[in-house]
């Protein structure tokens, strides 16, 4: 049996992977912002809702479907190597049809192709979608290798933007970038699995894994529904200045909510493997893992909502402090969705109960299809923003009641000591965020001095209170640091 690696070391290098995820808008978004403009850019962003559309159903669910299925049988080097021959088959076959029907849809709708250079770049996404399989990766619990490579492609793509993207018309060389950086870490996955697996092309049947992909798909399929077509809507019903606004306003929301599923990601694999394994084990990970995710959201949620206007002023420019109420808005969700997609990956699919998962997708996708089509029209982009709220608070408050009344898995919990003390110096480092911002007029300068002193205050205030995730995660600091 191959050696287990460290849990903790998968968290560090997944917090170490989310925070390139994190550095790397921090660094572009303000430069893109302002050479391109909300229109272009919004351009750019609806551009990629759509083709993301396309790619779900090149995916086919195999992302989530492959770390659980790896991550049983990583042992066993024979059944490694059919299962990833399999599944990698089903995606190359997907991706060409699926990239035929994209060029069709294109030329044959006048929206898209009005702008047809940008669309026809996004296409390389859906044909090299075959190559992403960092599913297989994460099975094995190789977040090294992810961590590493999403360096270096980082660090190319900020150079060639930099280098390249130098007036508004440069849209379609951003997106060329954005697609590129995607298509060089398909082709690093491919040349470095080939340490750990071998293509099988004898005794493989892909289509045994239809049945429950089905499953995983439209699960996915459900939720971007109410995750991400109201970019489309807002694409159809306004501009593409109100989809550059709620694209920008989900960025800072998915980058606030990477730093918890940081903690959630680096453990799927592992509960698959304890489920499968030792029922002691999975119930105990369950038990832990919602303190670890709100030690860490709801701080970040209460800071984006005390600086909202001085983050978009910083990633935008003064075009985006509009956007500012909806980021306001849509903070809350910072705590929500981390917390839905623990119940769902770590809960439910860990479990074999995606089906339950994917019963829940579809009320909250009915709600957010209706509630948007209401909204969108009445409130403009706002409406968008306060319906994303409301269907990722149903979607945690489904999820939890199935966990705990009808699955039994009464160790999981929102509401307990640790998480009081989180709310309680959160509120703490509000106030003093909201005195600085009072203080200091500047946008840039509050918002440094704000992230600094509420961040130490927030910490601070939990080291009083002895609370326990924080003294544990010092305790690890420090033990590492003597090994360095």
């Amino acid at each position: 049996m191959a050696q287990q690696k460290s849990l903790f070391k998968n968290v560090i290098f997944n917090f170490l992977y989310t925070g390139l995820n994190l550095l790397f808008p921090l660094l572009t978004a303000p430069y893109v912002s302002r050479i391109l403009g909300a229109s272009n850019l919004g351009l750019v962003n609806f551009a990629t809702a759509v083709v993301n559309w396309f790619i779900l159903f090149a995916v086919f669910g195999t992302t989530t479907y492959g770390v659980r299925e790896v991550a049983k049988i990583r042992d066993d080097k024979n059944k490694l190597n059919r299962l990833f021959s399999e599944i990698v088959i089903i995606n190359g076959i997907l991706s060409l049809i699926v990239t035929i029907v994209y060029f069709l849809v294109l030329f044959n709708i006048e929206k898209f192709y009005l702008d047809l250079p940008i669309y026809l770049i996004m296409s390389v996404s859906i044909i090299l979608n075959m190559f992403a399989i960092d599913w297989f990766f994460q099975g094995i619990e190789e977040y090294r290798y992810i961590t590493i490579r999403s360096a270096i492609v980082k660090l190319i793509s900020l150079i060639c933007i930099f280098l390249f993207v130098k007036q508004a018309e440069h849209y379609v060389i951003y997106g060329l970038i954005s697609v590129m950086a995607t298509s060089l870490s398909g082709i690093l996955n491919f040349i470095y699995s080939r340490k750990y697996v071998r293509w099988e092309w004898k005794n493989v049947n892909p289509f045994r894994h239809l049945k429950s992909l089905r499953v995983f798909f439209l699960h996915a399929f459900i939720v971007n529904i109410y995750t991400n077509f109201d970019q489309i809507m807002l694409g159809f019903y306004l501009d593409t200045k109100a989809v550059a606004f709620m694209n920008r306003s989900k960025m800072l929301v998915m980058m606030a909510m990477t730093v918890s599923t940081a903690v959630s990601n680096a453990t799927l694999s592992r509960a698959s493997y304890y489920k499968e394994n030792s029922e002691k084990k999975f119930r105990s990970l369950l038990s832990e893992m919602p303190n670890y995710i709100m030690w860490i959201t709801i701080p970040i949620s209460i800071g984006c909502l005390c600086l909202a206007p001085n983050i978009m002023y910083i990633l935008g420019g003064v075009e985006f402090l509009e956007a500012g109420k909806l980021l306001q808005v849509m903070s809350i969700t910072i705590i929500c969705s981390p917390l839905s997609s623990y119940l769902q990956y770590q809960v439910l699919v860990a479990s074999g109960k995606e089906k339950v998962g994917l019963y829940c997708a579809i009320i909250t996708s009915g709600l957010s299809l209706a509630l948007n089509i209401i909204f969108i029209p009445m409130i403009g982009v706002i409406g968008a923003g306060m319906v994303q709220v409301f269907v990722e608070f149903s979607a945690v408050g489904m999820r939890y009641y199935v966990a705990k009344k009808r699955l039994g898995y009464n160790e999981i919990t929102f509401i307990n000591k640790s998480t009081i003390t989180y709310v309680i110096a959160a509120l703490i480092m509000g106030f003093v965020v909201s005195i600085i911002r009072l203080l200091i007029g500047n946008l840039i300068i509050s918002f440094v001095v704000g992230v600094v002193v509420g961040t130490t205050v927030y910490f601070v205030v939990l080291m009083i209170l002895q609370e326990k995730v924080t003294l544990f995660v010092l305790n690890k600091i420090k033990k590492t640091s003597r090994l360095i």
